[in-house]
């Protein structure tokens, strides 16, 4: 991957609000546009391919003063950069979607004076670093590694709007953890809240939230923060005062990735003890679908709210069948209930089928009537960013309650998935077939078409499964 330097003539697809076109290598404690973003000592900011600034050692050849002095690049007969392409948003205007920062239209996030010292003295990953040059050495130096990349984070303006409010939020994400094999920047969006805190009192929270992430990461050898992860932390907010919160992180939604120019980021939600408590036992379809659904945001909420109660806590769902039978705590799967098909489409990951496979040899299926009202298979299923309506329950609830993106959707997702046999005893009222229940999706099967499912899992083969006048398809990630 090449990264080259700022071309005044180029229009990078860059976020609105993170760098413009033809940004130069700033000083050291330099804000950019607002945002705190430093350029370590002896480094140069560079455009990757992507978009995103990335710092590099200063050549030798190069003078000490092009670390350190801003630069101007212009072509000839140009006297300035040109101005920054407005770009539209593709979920419609800024009160149905998130917004967009433009220039000339509105001032840039303003920059904290407090946070002026501590970015200087604490923005960059490694040992602090002087403030002056390292005096000339006669002997010359031993080849040492490049000094890590710093880790800092942008923000962008965004806005919503539901049937009873408009919310303005600012959407921060990371910009140096992606430097881990295998990890994805992280994007949170915070409620605003002028009464209670402004962007200048939050920046430090968010700078130090992100660089505790990389700390854990560090701490444990280099493994990526993923999707269906729990980041406990505790924040000390402006408003409240320290608060035990976590991180929630899934797959990003469409809407938070529309905003960042669908970059493959992680989507962290701050959640309350009780929230994550949900989370953790149930899944993160049930519990971010059943507070998206609270907040009137598709599919999960789209900001969050550290100064709101909690949306969910386990109580809510005492009595659900998920309480009374043998949860697999399952990730990366996907189950689709097509209404005009009849079809239930499974998707299912390596890792999940595992799971699956060790806990199917509790169910031979040569005993007649060995899965039964309680004893039976069953486990969570995954977000899916192309769902059109899930399914929610809560206690006390009668019957189904479908949460959908528009109207009269023809498919339906669940939160979790179950296989349950039928009993000698209910043959004659008890038929198979696939249905809602609660805010999950049940199979009833006999014992003739439990085996042809079984096996079809144990022997991990894509199959077509009749179960009644439904069917369930199966295919393997």
């Amino acid at each position: 991957m090449a990264f080259v330097p700022p071309d005044s003539n180029v229009f990078y697809p860059v976020p609105p609000g993170q760098l413009p076109p033809g940004f130069v290598p700033p000083p050291p404690g330099t804000a950019v546009r607002g945002i705190p973003i430093v350029v370590p000592l002896g480094h140069e900011m560079l455009i990757s391919p992507d978009g995103f600034p990335v710092f590099v050692p200063v050549p030798e050849r190069a003078s000490p003063a092009f670390a350190n002095t801003p630069a101007t690049l212009q072509s000839p007969g140009l006297s300035q950069h040109p101005p920054l392409p407005i770009r539209q948003s593709t979920m419609g205007p800024p009160s149905n979607g998130f917004g967009q920062y433009r220039p000339g239209t509105q001032p840039p996030p303003p920059m904290p004076e407090p946070l002026s010292h501590h970015v200087q003295h604490s923005h960059t990953l490694g040992p602090t670093r002087p403030m002056h040059a390292p005096p000339p050495s006669v002997a010359p130096p031993l080849p040492t590694p490049p000094p890590p990349v710093g880790l800092t984070f942008a923000s962008i303006i965004a806005s919503f709007r539901t049937s009873s409010e408009s919310v303005s939020a600012w959407t921060f994400y990371s910009l140096g953890l992606a430097n881990h094999p295998g990890q994805k920047e992280i994007a949170i969006t915070l409620r605003q809240r002028p009464a209670n805190y402004s962007l200048e009192a939050i920046q430090p929270i968010m700078y130090q939230l992100y660089q505790q992430m990389n700390q854990h990461i560090l701490a444990s050898g280099g493994r990526p923060l993923t999707a269906g992860e729990v980041f406990p932390c505790r924040l000390n907010t402006p408003d409240l005062g320290p608060k035990d919160m976590s991180i929630l992180l899934i797959h990003a939604p469409p809407e938070c990735k529309t905003q960042l120019e669908n970059k493959d980021v992680l989507y962290g939600l701050i959640a309350t003890m009780e929230e994550t408590a949900v989370f953790t036992k149930y899944g993160a379809a049930r519990a971010m679908t059943n507070m998206g659904s609270d907040l009137e945001t598709w599919p999960v909420p789209l900001w969050s709210d550290w100064s709101r109660p909690s949306l969910l806590t386990l109580q809510d769902f005492q009595g659900s069948l998920t309480e009374m039978v043998s949860l697999l705590p399952t990730k990366n799967i996907v189950a689709t209930l097509d209404s005009v098909s009849r079809r239930l489409t499974l998707v299912i990951s390596t890792s999940a089928l595992e799971l699956i496979q060790a806990d199917l040899t509790r169910f031979p299926p040569a005993q007649p009537g060995v899965i039964t009202e309680t004893s039976r298979v069953t486990f969570l299923l995954d977000l899916d960013a192309g769902s059109q309506a899930y399914l929610t329950w809560r206690k006390g609830q009668e019957g189904i309650a479908i949460f959908n993106a528009r109207p009269n959707p023809t498919s339906l997702h669940g939160c979790w998935i179950s296989f349950a046999g039928i009993a000698p005893y209910q043959a004659g009222t008890v038929h198979e077939g696939i249905a809602a229940k609660e805010d999950g999706i049940e199979l009833r099967m006999g014992n003739a078409t439990w085996e042809r499912l079984y096996q079809a899992l144990i022997s991990k083969t894509p199959a077509v499964v009749p179960v009644g006048g439904e069917s369930v398809q199966l295919s393997y990630a």
